[in-house]
């Protein structure tokens, strides 16, 4: 009797043990990934964002596209909740066929109103356009700090702005993929300026999508230093992700006489891109768009979305 009540306790043990060695396998291989990652002087956020959070109305309608209003819950800013306000212009069609999708980032305060001008060139060209008020500017508000405000943030253990802006147009790409009449499967970024910039790192994290359309903007050619913030300043320099763009493409276009990001700036990101990449310089154009610019954009947004 002793003996089968030993034989059937060491059953059951064993049983137990086999049960926990399962569950603690099976909970290590289906571990989630963490949306936010660091090491060795880079960010990246996941694909696996979870589902899109946001609403969608109607604000006007122009001659060959609708203008709707959009705003997105995205990351939150320490204990600052987030959500992004922004402008989705997407073109009037009578084919049952999706169109292509652009998220355009603005630069340095610049809103949404403002990005409109450049955002209704090309819809009217056939592509759905959301731009964004990004953090800190026009319906969005809330926080905006520049790099050394930013780069004790990071040194304290939390997401600095700088990269959280990047997730937001990351955010715009999934909210794209999800509204009726967008083809999710074509979809790319494209900025201005410091939008240039996270547009960027955007693309060299998301794999997904066709590529990245770049107007006046550059890398930062941070170098270390050996001060604690060298990770944090790496880790936000469009130079250390540009050359992650590919096998997707990466478009830049600059203004020769651009005196806020100088063209050998420009020139310099460039180079450490891979192919596939192409690169126009306006001449006598300024910082940001102009129209100079127009049939190139044109041309980059037909390879971009090979039609």
């Amino acid at each position: 009797m002793i003996i089968t009540i030993k034989k059937r306790t060491l059953r059951i043990a064993i049983i137990v043990l086999i049960l926990a060695l399962t569950i603690g396998l099976f909970s290590l291989l289906h571990k989630p990934t963490p949306i936010y990652q660091f090491k060795e002087d880079t960010f990246y956020y996941s694909q696996n964002r979870g589902i899109s959070e946001y609403n969608l109305s109607l604000n006007h309608t122009e001659g060959l596209f609708e203008v709707y209003n959009v705003n997105f819950k995205s990351r939150n800013f320490m204990d600052y909740e987030t959500r992004i306000y922004g402008l989705l212009f997407k073109p009037k069609s009578n084919s049952s066929s999706n169109v292509p999708g652009l998220v355009l980032l603005p630069g340095g305060a610049v809103t949404k109103e403002s990005e409109s001008i450049l955002a209704e060139k090309i819809a009217k060209l056939g592509y759905s356009v959301l731009t964004i008020d990004q953090r800190g500017v026009g319906q969005t508000e809330g926080y905006y700090l520049w790099l050394d405000q930013d780069s004790e943030v990071f040194l304290n253990g939390n997401e600095p702005i700088q990269q959280l802006s990047v997730y937001d147009g990351l955010v715009a790409t999934d909210v794209l993929r999800d509204i009726s009449g967008i083809d999710k499967n074509n979809i790319a970024i494209a900025g201005e300026s410091m939008g240039g910039r996270y547009a960027i790192i955007a693309a060299a994290q998301d794999k997904r999508l066709r590529g990245a359309l770049i107007i006046s903007s550059s890398g930062f050619n941070f170098k270390k230093t050996g001060q604690p913030y060298d990770s944090y300043l790496i880790s936000i320099d469009p130079d250390h992700y540009v050359d992650k763009i590919s096998p997707n493409k990466l478009f830049m276009i600059h203004g020769s006489n651009d005196s806020i990001i100088n063209l050998s700036e420009a020139q310099n990101t460039f180079s450490l891109a891979k192919e596939p990449k192409r690169f126009f310089i306006a001449e006598g154009c300024l910082h940001g768009y102009c129209d100079k610019m127009y049939n190139e954009l044109v041309t980059d947004l037909r390879i971009l979305f090979e039609r």
